[in-house]
């Protein structure tokens, strides 16, 4: 079975996919994003994790928020066949402006930001950890790309969405999936329901 390459989101890291109902999952990789070279665009991004993982039009890529927008990307590098949006978006339009506006800011307070951003939290230290370690020249600088990316413009493969219903960051499709009463980081506060959703999409059923 093809490999699938799961992105994390903007200042998270693969342990946003520490749940027990990811481990089940087999041929599906949660990786980390890499260290930052002065990537300023989702192009350069996509291209580096292509280069890092070797990842190849036989696979399958994916991600929560920034993950799924890097995602698409590779995917229409590739010509990749099948792309995963968990939380995330297939227009700049659907990103909240106020991702633009402060990404000013990010070098100064990166951990309230992300926690003005992703709304609900349920006292999880994972999210915590991983929004003090995030590279904040990282994030400012992507919080700027994603509203000069182009989105899924010439893309002509399977997009499989899930979203949560109250997301106040990226903003779903009308055909997405969408989750009852889960925000921004359904990834982790839906993980059973995500975890369903990779399973399914990536063995087409």
């Amino acid at each position: 079975m093809d490999r699938t390459f799961i992105l994390p989101g903007m200042g998270a890291d693969s342990s946003m996919y520490q749940s027990k109902e990811y481990d089940n999952i087999k041929g599906v990789i949660f990786t980390d994003w890499p260290s930052y070279n002065g990537e300023k665009t989702i192009e350069d991004v996509a291209e580096r994790i292509i280069h890092q993982h070797k990842i190849t039009n036989h696979d399958i890529v994916g991600g929560s928020s920034l993950g799924g927008i890097i995602a698409i990307e590779i995917a229409r590098k590739l010509e990749i066949k099948k792309i995963l949006l968990i939380g995330s978006a297939t227009t700049p339009d659907k990103i909240n402006s106020i991702l633009k506006n402060l990404s000013i800011f990010v070098n100064i307070t990166p951990l309230d930001l992300f926690k003005e951003l992703s709304l609900k939290f349920n006292n999880d230290n994972r999210i915590l950890e991983m929004f003090g370690n995030a590279d904040s020249d990282f994030v400012r600088e992507m919080c700027n790309a994603v509203f000069l990316w182009k989105g899924l413009e010439g893309y002509k493969g399977e997009v499989c969405k899930i979203h949560g219903e109250t997301d106040r960051v990226i903003y779903p499709d009308s055909d997405a999936h969408i989750i009852s009463n889960g925000g921004h980081l359904i990834a982790m506060t839906h993980s059973k329901l995500v975890a369903d959703f990779i399973k399914k999409s990536r063995n087409g059923s």
